[in-house]
């Protein structure tokens, strides 16, 4: 018997995202050993001896690690492309997992220095200038962070010694390093950070130099702004009864509302996540679909509640916090939600969000130790992010596989008055600090109109326009409503509900299992 066997793109495909995925780990890694490295309070000859080593040895073979394994990741992909079209008699793509999205138009975006390259300009002549601007920018960058984390340790020590509280000046110096890092990322020509990025974590430094001041005059400690991790389980309560999976985009936002606590302006001390078990009728494997609520409890003009203070973790500090880019608590609680689910590592999972809930979906799908199809514990292949009324132009998953769609109201005014979603409206766009766009060809941004109102007031503006349903909470209003009457026309909403079904909606499928887990940072 003749029997050909040939090759199976779909695991080509996974290895190499795995190639992606341990680069940008590889990265990561080294990124922390030099930080590490660099700021040692060692001194001496023998320090700057093996800072040298550090430089010259390790981290430029580290660097050449990430290279090779980003390399092989495309020769692998390129191998698969050639597979799928040879497999064809008409040459045509023959992938079954390719989207029905159309790539997102191409933009402007800017990458590092050290990632560009210049055409008029001879690999010869370009590289040494590029690598000699960068190591400039590393020292002087190194040098400013030893200056400050000396002189934070003498100012610790001086008035640790005088029983002053120094808690806040910790939260300041974490803060602070954040931006530093975001900062020297800029000069090193490693990439170009966004305009919204960089205000966030300067915001968030200068405030928490505020609550270090505070603190140590008033030995009282502050919540605001504090930055303690979440992840705290409370409850997880199961529904094993086999039920209709959703149908449509819009029963996606409607189920996100659903999971609100209705504790209009008061503090919070939990919030909820869900998960739901998806399963075909053919028998595959489950997917998962995780739903992020919002903002909730305390309200904006609540300080400390709002930023710090209380127990749910997705109050207006995490905002900022991720904006920034960091990885605060409301992220951790998504991951403790989906190990206390049980949702098995590697498994294929879309997360929904709404407001902040949809920052956190997209900040976890861009973050390669939570996004990855490595199968390895505490990671998910992440196919899609589906949000509505989120800045999230700042931030590219971490994996091309993955599809970023997010809803805005656009802003506008007219003669019916003016409409749009400001809220949605604070990544500027994705705009980079060097006058660039922030895009990939799967991050998705679909602007749909907005529910005009006779007034310029902002705050009238946004409760029309940033709310996932009407005031009376029914279907027609709010983003639902949008949602609901585009997607039939909108070719990226349509696009998206096309790959969606047979996996996560519709005909074919079921929800075995629906969990909602309550989960929070705990009090202060």
């Amino acid at each position: 018997m003749n029997s050909f066997w040939g090759m199976d793109t779909a695991q080509l495909r996974g290895h190499a995202e795995r190639l992606r995925t341990a680069s940008g780990e590889v990265e990561d890694l080294t990124a922390r050993l030099g930080a590490m490295v660099q700021g040692t309070p060692w001194t001496g000859s023998d320090a700057e001896a093996f800072r040298a080593r550090w430089t010259e040895l390790a981290a430029s073979q580290l660097e050449e690690v990430c290279g090779e394994l980003l390399a092989l990741g495309g020769d692998v992909l390129d191998e698969a492309d050639q597979q799928d079209v040879a497999s064809r008699a008409d040459g045509a793509s023959a992938d079954p997992d390719v989207s029905a999205i159309r790539p997102a138009e191409a933009s402007e975006t800017s990458v590092g220095y050290l990632q560009e390259d210049h055409p008029w300009i001879p690999n010869w002549l370009e590289n040494p200038i590029e690598d000699a601007a960068s190591g400039l920018a590393g020292m002087v960058s190194d040098g400013i962070g030893r200056s400050f984390t000396t002189g934070m340790g003498v100012l610790e020590g001086g008035l640790d010694r005088l029983g002053v509280n120094m808690d806040g000046f910790a939260q300041f110096q974490r803060d602070a390093g954040h931006f530093g890092e975001i900062l020297e990322d800029w000069a090193t020509g490693e990439r170009v950070p966004t305009i919204a990025e960089v205000s966030a974590a300067g915001l968030l430094a200068l405030g928490s130099a505020g609550v270090g001041f505070h603190e140590a005059a008033t030995g009282h400690d502050s919540p605001f702004l504090d930055d303690r991790p979440g992840g705290i389980v409370e409850s997880v309560t199961t529904d094993s009864t086999p039920a209709q999976s959703p149908r449509t985009l819009q029963d996606l936002v409607m189920q996100n509302d659903a999971l609100r606590i209705d504790n209009p302006g008061g503090p919070l001390e939990n919030g909820q996540i869900g998960v739901q078990e998806v399963r075909s009728v053919d028998g595959a494997d489950p997917a998962f679909i995780i739903q992020v609520p919002p903002t909730e409890g305390a309200s904006p003009t609540d300080v400390p509640g709002a930023y710090g203070e209380q127990g749910s973790s997705r109050d207006w500090g995490s905002n900022i916090r991720m904006v920034a880019g960091q990885h605060p608590a409301a992220m951790d609680d998504v991951r403790a939600a989906l190990d206390a689910a049980g949702v098995p590592p590697g498994a294929e999972v879309m997360i929904v969000g709404h407001s902040q809930g949809g920052i956190v979906a997209n900040h976890l799908s861009a973050d390669p130790t939570f996004n990855s199809a490595s199968g390895e514990p505490g990671t998910y292949n992440v196919t899609h992010t589906f949000s509505v009324g989120s800045p999230v132009q700042t931030v590219i998953p971490s994996q091309l596989s993955t599809q970023s769609v997010n809803v805005n109201h656009e802003n506008t005014i007219g003669p019916g008055g003016s409409s749009g979603d400001l809220i949605a409206a604070l990544d500027l766009n994705g705009v980079q600090i060097d006058g660039g766009i922030l895009g990939a060809p799967n991050r998705h941004e679909v602007s749909l109109p907005g529910y005009p109102v006779p007034s310029l007031h902002p705050v009238t503006v946004l409760e029309s326009n940033h709310d996932s349903t009407s005031p009376d909470g029914g279907a027609d209003g709010g983003y639902s409503g949008s949602v609901g009457r585009a997607t039939a026309t909108d070719p990226t909403l349509a696009a998206l509900q096309e790959d969606l079904t047979g996996m996560y909606l519709g005909d074919g499928t079921y929800v075995a299992q629906t969990q909602v887990v309550t989960v929070g940072r705990g009090e202060l």
